[in-house]
Parts: C-alpha cells; structure tokens; sequence
C-alpha cells in the first residue's frame, strides 16, 4: 500500500542552511531550534526499510527530552525494527538530518536529505530505512518484492479500467518496468505507460512520453492522487 506524501525536506533544508557554520552531524540542544521549526516536524511517521520489509510507527513530539525532542511509540518497533526500540529522542543534526537517540544520546538511526526524496539512513546500522508520514494500514514502503504481480484500475464502482503488471527489471534510468494488459480503456492506454518508480510511500507510473500517472494509499489499496485530476481510480491487486 502505497501513498504519495508531501515531504517536509524544505523545512530541513532551512535548518541546515542557519546553522550550516555549525559543521555537520550536531545534534541541537532542545530550545536551540526554532519552535516552528520543531512543530513542522512532529508527527507520526512510518520508518521502514527500502527493500519493501514492515516497519514500525513512532510519533515525533515537540517535548523536550535528553538528546532532543521525546519520540513515543519506539517499543512497537521491538519485533520489526528491533534497534530502534529503544529509541527515546529525535533531533536535527547541523547536515539537513534527523537523529534518532536513546536515552544515553547513543544514536540508532541518522536520516539524510536527499533531494526530491523522504528522508533515508546510509545502512550503517543494519538494513536502509526511509521516514516518511505515517499512514493508517500502510506498514512498508514499495518495492520490486511487495509490488509484483497483476494489479486491476477500477473505478469506485467496481469497473475495470485496465490490467497493469508490476515487473522486477529495471530500465537505465533505475525504473521498474510496468506492462499493461487488456481490457484497458483509451484513457490510460494512450499514457502508454511502461515503467514505474517509488519515492517514499508514493508511486508513480510512467508513459514513454513523459507523460505519469500518481496512486496514493489507502488501507484496501490505492487511488489516484488527487493532484491528478479527473475522476477516480482505484489501484487494486487481482
């Protein structure tokens, strides 16, 4: 399940400018930051591996804590994501990141900014993890593994659209290939669409045209973005 979020990167990217003679990899003293900052960021989140595994929830809070702000939820992560079950602080680092700190400062995970992208962690510590706003249901990201397979576009009234097929291989620009299957109507047949890509609980299919087509999540599957326009459209596994 998959969903199209808006990420909250600029918000870093304007911390990590202010404080960019700082060096990088600081993680603030609580009060450091503005607090318009620190509320943007709170939340509840999903942190996941990129390869497509079930993460866990924590809610991010604008609570001072040791190390940061204080983090609840982390004793979920004990059976999915076992090193941050003990996670009891998030902060800003001087690098446009987020931490994740027990209690004894020790980090557990560094998220990094990567441009038009959620935020990740360079697998130092185990398996690459995204954070990304939480949604009800949704428990992994998508990924070749979770994703294959013959999936129907319907609309809310039961009818079929068009078949589509997620694929494994990859073309040369690292998108995944996307094969469309009969009965499918003219609308979407003419996006001819042949690849799809991933941005944290997003997905998008691509035309050979440039042209796109966005699906955001729910807990039975996925619908259309609302950006996109035009009338509804489901996203459904066979």
């Amino acid at each position: 399940m998959i969903v199209a979020v808006a990420l909250r990167v600029p918000m870093f990217r304007l911390l990590a400018l202010s404080v960019a003679c700082l060096g990088p990899h600081i993680a603030f003293a609580a009060g450091d930051i503005d607090p318009g900052i620190v509320a943007a960021q709170t939340g509840d989140y999903l942190v996941a591996p990129l390869d497509g595994a079930d993460g866990c929830k924590l809610t991010l809070t604008a609570d001072e804590a040791i190390g940061g702000y204080a983090v609840a939820g982390a004793e979920s992560c004990a059976k999915s994501l076992p090193t941050l079950a003990d996670v009891a602080a998030w902060n800003f680092d001087g690098n446009g990141g987020l931490l994740l700190i027990d209690v004894l400062r020790k980090v557990h995970a560094r998220f990094e900014e990567s441009e038009g992208s959620p935020l990740v962690t360079n697998g130092e510590n185990g398996p690459r993890l995204a954070l990304v706003p939480a949604v009800d249901g949704v428990w992994h990201l998508p990924a070749p593994e979770n994703m294959k397979g013959a999936w129907q576009m319907k609309r809310p009234d039961g009818i079929v659209i068009c078949q589509v097929s997620f694929l494994e291989a990859a073309d040369g620009d690292g998108n995944l290939a996307l094969s469309v299957g009969e009965p499918c109507d003219s609308v979407v047949r003419k996006l001819k669409l042949r690849s799809w890509t991933a941005n944290g609980l997003g997905i998008t299919l691509l035309g050979e045209d440039g042209s796109s087509l966005a699906f955001t999540a729910t807990p039975s599957g996925f619908e259309k973005d609302r950006n996109e326009g035009g009338k509804p459209l489901l996203l459904i596994r066979n």
